[in-house]
Formats: structure tokens, sequence, C-alpha cells
């Protein structure tokens, strides 16, 4: 998957002096800047090395412990439910709406329960969204947190992504809006606190393997075949840093560790570009939409002009047997990079489930088995060779839907 979608190679090469400053300079000024943007006090920022350590710190934050259960919308990563069993709450998954990305109201008034403490909101691809009052009035119990992995610097109607419901928890990760390799965000809610944790520093080593894997990434998006070389050497030596595999198939916590050096100096460089970096994204998905218009049996979903996508969804009218092979074909008909975020209600595909039943959510089903995604990054010109690219991807696309 072509990942990095805000960061260039040259902030990521110029970023190696900055570091000599040191961790605790460059994380103080990343929470001035986040908390600058967000419009909101800079106590409520809190930096992390994942996206799910914040999600973490916000059940600790609302208090969640045994006999409460947290929903969890049934189109989501693994690791994200990973993070309630330790505190002795009980998971339960929840559809998303027929045909949409995110939840169904009317759908989650009636799944919520006394026992329900925390209700996890989706902002899938980016596509921000808002709790009605009525249903925060009706369910004064509950906390609802935003999921805002996908939707760094995503408005709705004039409001920042994380800046309302009960706190927001975003992810720096290779493949999110804006990437620092890994890296996490939480936004606590207005007046909330959280005691300061000395949390767990990255190793050196680590650092070092998360630079040669970002390079590896950000070669890929330029160059492809200089990215596939740089990534094999990069994995011949041990210089690949990735999530450890008892995550996805055991469902083991992420044990929380403070933002790494180089994550706060990257991210921090990628906020000073961002009105630019939004407004090239923004043309990038126009084109798309357009493009894509042209074969109506695709689905497409309307959203905010804010919205900061991070990777540009649609689906086919029907499932297929193998979207991941079918992914591949597009790609390698077209040159495009096309994903298949999410491949199931639990991705990646074969995860922990958590108890997830098959059936129990037939409409994240539905869109798991369908939708495919194109990707919204800064290194893809909106150029005519990208026109040349959408017409052979629509070209492999009619005869998909022709079969």
């Amino acid at each position: 998957m072509l990942t990095g979608n805000s960061l260039t190679l040259t902030q990521l090469l110029g970023a190696l002096p900055s570091m000599l400053l040191g961790r605790r300079r460059h994380r103080a000024a990343l929470r001035l800047a986040l908390a600058s943007l967000f419009g909101v006090a800079v106590e409520r920022i809190r930096l992390f090395d994942s996206g799910r350590a914040a999600f973490a710190a916000l059940l600790k934050l609302h208090d969640v412990q045994a006999g409460d259960e947290v929903l969890i919308p049934a189109f989501t990563c693994v690791v994200v439910p990973n993070q309630v069993p330790p505190s002795g709450a009980r998971v339960r998954f929840i559809d998303i709406a027929a045909g949409g990305l995110n939840l169904d109201w009317l759908a989650l008034d009636a799944a919520i329960r006394p026992a329900t403490r925390v209700v996890v909101v989706p902002h899938n691809f980016g596509v921000a969204c808002e709790v009605p009052t009525w249903l925060r009035e009706k369910h004064r119990q509950v906390r609802f947190v935003d999921d805002a992995a996908h939707g760094f610097a995503s408005q709705l109607d004039g409001q920042w992504l994380g800046s309302y419901h009960d706190g927001a928890f975003f992810s720096f990760e290779y493949s999110k809006n804006l990437s620092g390799g890994i890296g996490g965000l939480a936004i606590l809610p207005a007046g909330a606190s959280l005691p300061d944790a000395d949390l767990p520093e990255l190793r050196c080593a680590d650092e070092w393997r998360l630079l040669a894997t970002l390079l590896s990434h950000l070669l890929a998006a330029r160059w492809p075949l200089a990215g596939r070389i740089s990534m094999a050497l990069a994995r011949r030596v041990g210089l690949v840093y990735r999530s450890g595999d008892d995550e996805v198939l055991f469902g083991e916590p992420h044990p929380a560790r403070a933002m790494p050096l180089l994550a706060s100096v990257l991210v921090r460089r990628q906020l000073a570009s961002l009105p630019a970096v939004l407004a090239y994204k923004q043309a990038l998905v126009s084109r798309y939409r357009s493009a894509l218009a042209a074969l109506p049996a695709l689905r497409q979903w309307p959203a905010d002009a804010a919205t900061h996508w991070v990777r540009y969804p649609f689906a086919l009218p029907r499932p297929v047997a193998d979207k991941a092979a079918l992914a591949r074909r597009l790609s390698a008909a077209s040159g495009l990079n096309i994903g298949v975020w999410f491949d199931d209600v639990i991705h990646p595909s074969g995860s922990f489930r958590h108890g997830y039943r098959a059936g129990q959510a037939p409409h994240g089903e539905a869109l798991a088995a369908t939708v495919l995604n194109l990707p919204v990054n800064i290194a893809i010109g909106v150029d005519a060779a990208l026109e040349r690219k959408l017409a052979r991807l629509l070209a492999a696309l009619q005869v998909e839907l022709d079969a």
C-alpha cells in the first residue's frame, strides 16, 4: 500500500539534524502546534507512540472497568478492540449503516444498554460525523470517543474532527494522513486531565528501523522499484519497524510508549505545510470522484468539502471472491496503487475476533466485501499521467463489472 501520504523525502532527511534538540523539546513544541491547530488548551493534547495507546488512555480517563461494555463498529482495525479487555470491560460490535461508512444513529440508539460506558465513533476514510444532540442527551451515561485514526484535519461544519465529543484518538502510522512512521495523539475532552505518565521511550535501534522503513515507503511513492529494493535490503538486515504479530493473531493490547523523537519532528514539519497539502489532496480526490462517476454502478460517498481523506474509497456493486487479487489486477492494469481497506469487519482478515460471529454485522460485512480505495498521496501528480492511469483503471473496472 502506498503510504507516507503527506510526507516528503526532503522533510524526512531534513528532520535528522533537528533531532539533536532532543525529545522533550520537540514533543513540547508539537503539543503547542497541535493545540493551536485544533483551538484547544495544550493540556488536552497528549502524545503517544500509537493511536491505539491514545485510545487506551481515553478508556482509562473515562474509568472503563469490569462490568462495563464498549461498543465498537464492526468495520474497524483489530488494534482498536485489543485495548478494551485489559480494563475488564466487554467489547460488543455494532453494525455500520446500510450503504454507509459510519454509524446509523437510530441503530446505535437501539444498541446502547445500561452497561454501555463508551461508544467508539468511526470516521472511516476521513469522513467526519457528529453524534446527534438527541442521542447524547438520551444516553448521558455514555461517553462518545472518536476513532479519528483516518481523519486528521478533517472538518465538519467548521469544527475540527476530534475537538468535540468526549475525546478522540489519532494515528500517525505509515499509512495515515500525516505520517511519523508511528505515533499517536489523544485529544482529551474539555475540562479533563490525565496524570503525567513516564512512558517508556523507543529504543535508539528502533528509531533507526523507523527511519529506514519510512525511507523505503517514500522511495516507493516516487520510484516503486527503488522502494522495493530499499525495503528488501531493510528486511535483510533487520531494519524494518512493524507491530508485533501477537496484536493481530491473539488480540494482545499494545503497551503504551512515548512518541518517538523522529515521529515528533516529522509530524510537526507536516503541520507547517498542512494547508497546501489539504488543497492538493482535495484536487486529487475531486479528479478521482469525477473519473469514477463514469461508471454509475460504483458506489461513492458524499462528504464535507473539508474532508481530509486518508484514501479515497469506492465500492463495487457486488462482492468478489478474492478482493485482494482484484486489487492487484487493477493496480497492474492502471499503475495506481489500489488498496483493500478494510478487507474484513475486523481488519486485517484473519485477525483475532474478540467474540465476533459471522452474520452479526451484515452491513459491515457487505462493505468489507466490496470496498476498494485509491491513494491520496502528495506524490501523485494531478496531471496527464494521472488521466491515463484513471482511463486504464476505468477500463479494467468495466471488464470486472461485465464479468
